[in-house]
């Protein structure tokens, strides 16, 4: 799958009413996951933390590669308006 095609794809997640709510939603489960631990309970604690901050990665993977489709898209564009 060439970066166009998974642009595309990428941009058919993100342009879903659901992609947003569910990331969200997700996000909001696992803080209040993290808000009702005690402050000894450190190992879950940075683990629900280090999950939260993948799910946000996931989240912006998908958006850039959705980016990274339109910018090739556009330069394949261009290259074939200048020759």
């Amino acid at each position: 799958m060439d970066t166009i095609e998974l642009g595309a794809h990428a941009k058919m997640i993100i342009s879903n009413k659901a992609y947003n709510l569910i990331f969200e939603k997700v996000k909001e489960k696992y803080l209040m996951a993290w808000s009702q631990t005690g402050s000894h309970q450190t190992e879950l604690r940075e683990t629900i933390y280090n999950t939260v901050v993948a799910l946000t990665d996931v989240k912006k993977e998908i958006e850039s590669l959705a980016v990274a489709g339109d910018n090739e898209t556009f330069k394949k564009e261009q290259e074939d308006l200048n020759g």
